[in-house]
Order: C-alpha cells, then sequence, then structure tokens
C-alpha cells in the first residue's frame, strides 16, 4: 500500500526530482546529446508525470536541457558541451572564486593555515587519483570541487552561496567530462592549485586573487581541447537517439 505524500513534502517533489535528475546530467550518467522523454524520467524516478514536468522546465532554465527538433516533432536532450560554453562558465565562476580567495588570504592567520592544509591535503589527493588507471571521473571531479569549495565557503555570505551553489554543478559537468579522458593533463591544474595555496598560507590576497584568474584562464585552454563534438550542428541534424536507461 502506498502512504499518502503529506503536503511539505509534496512541495520538495520537484526539487527533489530537479535535483536528482541534474545529478545524472553532471555525472555523465544521462549523456550529451541523449534523449529525454517525461514518462521515461516519471516511471524511473517513481513519481508521476507533474514534478518531472516542474523539473524539466528548470533544466531548461538552467541549460542543462535543450529543445531539439526531430521531424515534425520537438524534444528534448541533454545540453551539448560547447568550447563557448567553458569559456563563459570558467570566466565567471573565476571572477567569483579570485574575490573570495581574496578575502580567504586576510582571514587570522591560524584559520587561514587551517584552511591551506585542508586544500593541500585535497590536492594531493587529487594528484593520486589522476595517476590511477583507468581514472575515477566521479572522484576527480568531487576533489576539484571540494578544493575550490575549500576557500569560496570560508568566507562566502548568502549572496555568494546561493550564485556559486548554481553555478558549480554547470561547471562540475565539464570537470567529469575532463576526466573521463585518458589524455587529461592533471599536472598543470594541480601545480596551480599549490601556487593558490601558497598565497592564502602568505596571507597575500592580492596574490591568492591573481592565482585563481590565472588558473581559470589556463583552464579554458585546457578544457577546451577534450570537449566532444557537439551533437547538434544545427537544427536539421537528428541525433541518434540514446537510451535513458542506465545506473543512477
Amino acid at each position: 500500500m502506498t502512504l499518502p505524500i503529506p503536503d511539505s513534502a509534496r512541495t520538495t517533489l520537484p526539487e527533489r526530482t530537479y535535483e536528482r535528475l541534474r545529478n545524472l546530467i553532471v555525472r555523465g550518467r544521462i549523456p550529451s546529446g541523449a534523449r529525454v522523454i517525461e514518462a521515461e524520467v516519471a516511471l524511473r524516478f517513481g513519481v508521476s508525470r507533474t514534478p518531472v514536468r516542474e523539473a524539466f522546465s528548470r533544466l531548461i532554465h538552467d541549460h542543462y536541457l535543450v529543445p531539439v527538433t526531430s521531424g515534425k516533432r520537438t524534444e528534448l536532450a541533454v545540453a551539448p558541451f560547447t568550447a563557448e560554453d567553458v569559456r563563459e562558465l570558467w570566466e565567471i565562476i573565476g571572477s567569483l572564486e579570485s574575490y573570495a580567495a581574496s578575502m580567504t588570504a586576510i582571514l587570522p592567520e591560524t584559520r587561514r593555515i587551517k584552511v591551506a592544509d585542508e586544500l593541500r591535503r585535497i590536492n594531493l589527493e587529487l594528484r593520486a587519483t589522476a595517476a590511477e588507471q583507468p581514472r575515477n571521473a566521479d572522484k576527480l571531479s568531487e576533489l576539484q570541487t571540494g578544493f575550490h569549495q575549500g576557500f569560496v565557503l570560508e568566507t562566502a555570505g548568502p549572496h555568494m552561496r546561493s550564485i556559486y551553489s548554481a553555478l558549480r554543478p554547470q561547471v562540475q559537468r565539464y570537470e567529469w567530462i575532463y576526466g573521463t579522458h585518458a589524455q587529461a593533463d592533471y599536472a598543470p591544474s594541480i601545480a596551480e592549485h599549490m601556487t593558490i595555496i601558497a598565497a592564502i598560507r602568505e596571507g597575500n590576497a592580492e596574490g591568492a586573487r591573481n592565482a585563481v584568474i590565472r588558473h581559470w584562464h589556463e583552464a579554458i585552454s585546457r578544457t577546451s581541447k577534450v570537449i566532444r563534438p557537439a551533437p547538434f550542428a544545427s537544427p536539421r541534424i537528428k541525433p541518434r537517439r540514446k537510451s535513458l536507461k542506465g545506473k543512477t
């Protein structure tokens, strides 16, 4: 027997559906270009179509899903990876993080050294994980996120947290796909992280700000090189249908 869902839980079901579907997209479980069908998602998640429809609306707004034309029909598919997105996202998050790094660098000495030590620990784990074969794209992405959140959230206020939490999954989606490429080189990124750590440890706000900006500018080139060609070059192209089925 299915228990009725309380009113308070009903209001959060679209949010949970959105987050669950977004996480599948971010972690590549539903790949770029894959069609997403409302009925299939509802069945897979064990929910009605209403929260799925609401989740789809948010995912379109946040550019995780895009409309594609197939014959006379318009369907939804996971947004393709593009070099243009990389440049825009990396420039925006670089600006946010450079400010956060400068604020972290002026924290009291004991506190900023504690932050620097934790960042160093994460960076060393990132280096070890990047050397593993085969690579664990999920773990690499989690470590990358953990490193950057380590200094951003240390001083972030409510406005920064709101903007950053909305942007970070978009960046993480690209970090995940980067981690799936055997030729992706993590050594430059790890070295740039060390420069950021050193500036924070020394209390050098300007140095921390500049190190983060340089890091993301260099990352634009590295990430763009491993982006797969966009599957939707024009509305006339009909991408091969991919199944939504897979592990969550």
